[in-house]
């Protein structure tokens, strides 16, 4: 047999020994495509891992979801695990579909203070259109509504964190940087609640500014968890269950009795795509 063959047979017995997860452990997790009015620069996925189940007397509690990276629909295996291991019983998960308004667009998440060349709505009016479209179709418990996001999506997260309104309950910031001239003021983030969730290894997105984005917060009043993992830039360890400490924390004022789903089979289901 040839080296080439030996190879390529060593790299066929090493891919099979990896679990082969794909999408398989979330078939059973509703996700439907929507478009507000009908705008598909508007998109976002309407994700449910119960969706025969009946709806809450209270209202749904609701997960915005800002992907990172290029903040595209390729997410959503992705999103559908974190409804499926991560979001309490009865919540609904919204993904937005990051619109592009230009092929060399460097913010992604384009918002009030950052805007993109020829955008025609920025992220904090779609958030609010997906909200809005949302309560067309569910009742939703408006004290239970969290905003998450990680890496490119951090800055829109922070605005919307330290907006003068905001409908959301908490906040969740993974990964990202934090420019307080880019952002409304941070006082206003006072009597919210955030977790900001940083490696120190990491090189892309520096860990002194999560660190900023911590002390900041706290002098303005927020209520902070600052929580740190090892291994650098992206989703390193056990990431379901610390996004499950960050949820429940976000969600002790909103006075229920959450239940929480069961871990994942395997420690870290591919965190990816």
């Amino acid at each position: 047999m040839s080296r080439r063959r030996l190879s390529l047979l060593a790299v066929a017995v090493l891919l099979a020994s990896q679990p082969a997860l794909g999408q398989n452990d979330v078939e059973d997790v509703g996700s439907t495509r929507h478009s507000v009015g009908g705008d598909e620069r508007q998109t976002y996925f309407l994700v449910d891992a119960a969706p025969e189940a009946p709806e809450p007397k209270s209202g749904r509690g609701v997960l915005f979801v800002l992907p990172g990276g290029d903040g595209g629909a390729d997410f959503n295996p992705f999103v559908r695990r974190i409804a499926k291991y991560v979001a309490p019983e009865g919540f609904l998960v919204v993904q937005l579909v990051a619109p592009k308004w230009a092929e060399d667009q460097y913010i992604i998440w384009p918002t009030v203070q950052t805007p993109v060349k020829d955008q025609q709505f920025t992220t904090e009016q779609f958030i609010a259109a997906a909200l809005e479209d949302v309560r067309t179709s569910h009742k939703v418990d408006e004290d239970r509504l969290l905003l998450m996001g990680w890496s490119s999506s951090g800055p829109a997260v922070y605005n919307m964190l330290c907006a003068e309104q905001t409908p959301f309950d908490g906040f969740y910031i993974s990964m990202s940087i934090f420019k307080p001239d880019q952002m409304p003021p941070v006082a206003r983030a006072a009597g919210r609640r955030v977790v900001i969730e940083h490696s120190p290894d990491d090189r892309t997105c520096p860990f002194h500014l999560a660190e900023k984005a911590r002390d900041d917060l706290t002098a303005a009043g927020a209520s902070v968890r600052f929580v740190t993992y090892a291994g650098g830039h992206g989703w390193r360890g056990a990431i379901y269950p610390r996004m499950k400490d960050a949820f429940a924390f976000l969600l002790e004022g909103a006075g229920r009795e959450e239940q929480w789903p069961s871990p994942p089979a395997e420690p870290n289901p591919d965190p990816a795509r």
